[in-house]
C-alpha cells in the first residue's frame, strides 16, 4: 500500500514520496508545517513501492562489515 509517511528526513529537508495523486499537493503541505525548518521535496516513487517499501526503507543505513573495509 502506498503511504506518505515512509518519508525521509535528510539534514535540511524532507524527501516525500509523490504518486501522481491528488493527494500528493497535501502531502507536502502537510510536513511543511510540521517541518517548518526543512526545504520540503516530492519525489515520484510509484515505482520503487510496487517492490515493497519506499524512501525510507530503500536509504537504511548498513552497518559496515571487516569484507567492505
Amino acid at each position: 500500500m502506498a503511504s506518505y509517511v515512509n518519508f525521509l528526513i535528510c539534514n535540511d529537508a524532507v524527501i516525500v514520496p509523490q504518486y501522481d495523486d491528488i493527494n500528493d499537493a497535501l502531502a507536502i503541505e502537510q510536513l511543511e508545517k510540521i517541518f517548518p525548518q526543512h526545504q520540503v521535496v516530492g519525489v515520484r516513487t510509484k515505482e520503487i513501492v510496487y517492490g515493497g517499501g519506499n524512501i525510507h526503507c530503500i536509504t537504511q543505513q548498513q552497518p559496515v562489515t571487516k569484507a567492505s573495509l
